[in-house]
């Protein structure tokens, strides 16, 4: 998903050594507890428990969030020498995060969703070019 839109980001991390899985297990296991503070997690979850209806809030929309993040910290990851880029991926600068910054996010992640859901090729990387 990340290399359809951002293929630039995507190129950056994996030139680097950077594998998704050293970051996004975190983001994935703990629905983002660790990056945002209570205000922003309660917006969040109150979106995944209202996507969820059909089932697929915390499994699918979830990822849509962690793409829209990272989209979000996109030309920053992309400055970040290789030594600091998992320890900004860890520690991303969120602490002051409230209610714009999360409708935001929510917002891209929702365009995403829109966009690819049921586009299973932006898994595997083919496809039609867009």
């Amino acid at each position: 998903l990340v290399r359809r839109i951002d293929g630039d980001l995507h190129y950056h991390l994996t030139e680097n050594g950077i594998q998704f899985t050293f970051f996004t297990f975190r983001w994935m296991n703990n629905l983002l507890m660790r990056e945002l503070p209570l205000q922003a997690i309660v917006r969040l979850w109150d979106t995944l428990f209202s996507e969820d209806s059909g089932g697929s809030g915390f499994e699918d929309f979830h990822v849509y969030v962690c793409a829209a993040f990272l989209k979000h910290f996109s030309e920053t990851i992309q400055e970040t020498s290789a030594e600091q880029l998992m320890l900004f991926l860890q520690e991303l600068p969120t602490k002051e995060w409230g209610l714009s910054h999360m409708e935001t996010l929510l917002s891209e992640a929702f365009i995403l969703s829109t966009s690819f859901k049921d586009a299973q090729h932006h898994l595997t990387g083919t496809g039609a070019p867009m």
